[in-house]
C-alpha cells in the first residue's frame, strides 16, 4: 500500500497538481485502501491538525509582516543597512544581505524577505553593472534567511509537528542566521573585489544616527516579540497578535504610509497566504496519520540503525535527504512529513529536537534558493526577470558556502543550542 500511495502522490506532482492537493489525495487512497479506516478520518485528521492554538502564530506572523512591508519600512531598512555597510566593496550586496537580514526579523517570510528588498536592490545593482545572474542570485539565498532568524512560519510548523518550545527555536535561529549572511557577504566582498564591483561612499555619521532613528521602530519589533516571550510577557503565539497591533500602530501613526482604507487589501491577501499554509498542514496530516498508523517512522528508524548507528554518518544522510526534499517540496509539506519519520532516529542518536530543528529549517531554507520550486528563486528571477538557468552559475557560490555552515550548524551544536540554553534552559 505504501509504495503504490508514494507512487500516486509522485505522479500527481509530476502532473502539476499543487502539492497540498497531491498529499490529500494520495492518502486518501491510502485510507480506502486500509479498508478498515473510515473515511470520515480523513476530514477528522484534517481538522484536529489545523485545531491548535499554537499554530494561530502562522496567520498573525505573515500579517504582521504584510503590515510592516505595506507600512514602509523596506526603504528605512534598506536606508540604514546602505549608511551601515554600504561603503564595504561592493556595497550594495553587502546592503541586500545586511537589510535581507533585518526584515528577517520582522517578516518570518523568506518569500516576503526577497520580494521587499529584491525590488529595490536588484534594479539597483544592475544600474551599477554587477550583473542581473549576481543580483538575483544573492537576493534569492539572502531571502532565504527569513526563515532562519525569527519569527520563523517554518519554526512554528517544526515546533507543532515535534512538540517542542517555539521560542527554544527561535533563540536556536540567530546565531545560524547571522553566520549565513556574514557568509553570503564573503562570498559577495570576494566577487566585488575579483570583478570591481563598486563600494558606496561612506555616510556620516550624522547619517548612519538618522537612518537608525528612522528605522528604529521596525527593528523594535524583534525586541518586543523576543523579549515578551523570554520575560514570559505572553507565548509565541500571544507575540504574534502583539506584533501584528504594534505593526498598524507604527505602520499608521509613526510612518504614516499605512492608510485605513489599505487593510482590507492586506487582511485579505494575507488570509489567502495563510489559506495555502494551513491547507498543506492539513493535507499532509493525513499522510502523517498513514505513516504513524502504519509504523513507517519505526521501521525506517530500525532500518537506518540496522546499516550503521554512527551519529555522524546517519546527520550526513539525513542532510543529503532534507536537500533533496527542499528542492522538490515547500517548508510547510516538508516539515510535516520529514519531521515524524527522522526525529525519532535523531533522537536515538542523542541530538536534542530544538538541534534537528534548526538543521531542518536551515536545509529547507537552502531549498528555498534551488529549482525547481525554490520560492526566493522564483521571486527574485521574476524581479529580474531572468529565467532561472540563467542564475544557476551564480547561485553555486552562495550554495556552498550556505552548505558548509550547515554543516557547522549540524556537527557543532552548540552554535544553535548555546542561545536556548543560556535564556531558556
Amino acid at each position: 500500500m505504501m509504495a503504490i500511495l508514494f507512487l500516486l502522490l509522485a505522479v500527481f506532482c509530476l502532473m502539476g497538481l499543487p502539492v497540498a492537493f497531491a498529499i490529500a489525495l494520495a492518502s486518501t487512497y491510502g485510507v480506502i485502501s486500509a479498508g478498515n479506516i473510515p473515511l470520515m478520518v480523513v476530514v477528522q485528521r484534517m481538522f484536529t491538525q489545523i485545531d491548535s492554538f499554537p499554530l494561530m502564530a502562522v496567520p498573525f506572523f505573515m500579517l504582521a509582516g504584510n503590515l510592516m512591508d505595506r507600512g514602509g519600512i523596506s526603504l528605512k531598512i534598506i536606508n540604514f543597512a546602505s549608511n551601515l555597510v554600504g561603503h564595504i566593496k561592493g556595497g550594495l550586496a553587502m546592503v541586500s544581505v545586511v537589510a535581507s537580514m533585518f526584515f528577517a526579523g520582522i517578516s518570518g517570510s523568506a518569500s516576503a524577505d526577497s520580494a521587499a528588498i529584491g525590488s529595490v536592490l536588484i534594479p539597483a545593482m544592475e544600474k551599477k553593472n554587477y550583473g542581473k545572474s549576481f543580483a538575483a542570485s544573492l537576493t534569492a539565498t539572502a531571502g532565504s534567511i527569513g526563515v532562519i532568524i525569527p519569527p520563523s512560519i517554518p519554526m512554528v510548523i517544526y515546533a507543532i509537528t515535534g512538540s517542542v518550545s517555539i521560542g527554544k527555536l527561535f533563540l536556536g535561529g540567530y546565531i545560524p542566521g547571522l553566520m549565513i549572511g556574514l557568509g553570503l557577504m564573503a562570498v559577495s566582498f570576494y566577487f566585488a573585489i575579483t570583478r570591481g564591483y563598486p563600494a558606496e561612499p561612506r555616510a556620516s555619521l550624522k547619517s548612519l544616527w538618522k537612518s537608525f532613528v528612522e528605522s528604529i521602530w521596525a527593528l523594535l519589533m524583534v525586541v518586543i516579540i523576543m523579549g515578551g516571550i523570554l520575560t514570559g510577557a505572553f507565548t509565541a503565539t500571544e507575540a504574534s497578535v502583539v506584533a501584528v497591533v504594534y505593526a498598524i500602530i507604527v505602520g499608521m501613526f509613526v510612518y504614516k504610509q499605512l492608510k485605513l482604507s489599505d487593510l482590507p487589501r492586506i487582511f485579505i491577501e494575507s488570509g489567502v497566504t495563510t489559506a495555502v499554509v494551513m491547507f498543506c498542514v492539513a493535507a499532509t496530516a493525513i499522510l502523517s496519520w498513514i505513516l504513524t498508523n502504519q509504523q513507517v517512522p519505526v521501521k525506517m528508524a530500525a532500518a537506518i540503525l540496522a546499516i550503521t548507528q554512527n551519529p555522524i554518518i546517519i546527520l550526513i544522510l539525513i542532510n543529503i535527504i532534507l536537500l533533496f526534499l527542499g528542492t522538490i517540496l515547500d517548508t510547510t509539506p516538508a516539515i510535516i512529513l520529514i519531521v515524524p519519520i527522522l526525529l525519532p532516529i535523531v533522537t536515538k542518536l542523542g541530538v536534542d529536537p530544538i538541534h534537528f530543528g534548526l538543521i531542518t529549517v536551515t536545509n529547507l531554507a537552502i531549498g528555498m534558493s534551488t529549482p525547481p520550486v525554490g520560492i526566493t528563486l522564483f521571486v527574485s528571477s521574476g524581479i529580474a526577470n531572468l529565467p532561472m538557468s540563467k542564475m544557476l552559475k551564480s547561485l553555486v557560490p552562495f550554495w556552498a558556502v550556505m552548505v558548509f555552515i550547515l554543516g557547522l550548524i549540524t556537527f557543532v551544536p552548540g552554535i544553535t543550542m548555546y542561545l536556548p540554553n543560556k535564556f531558556m534552559p
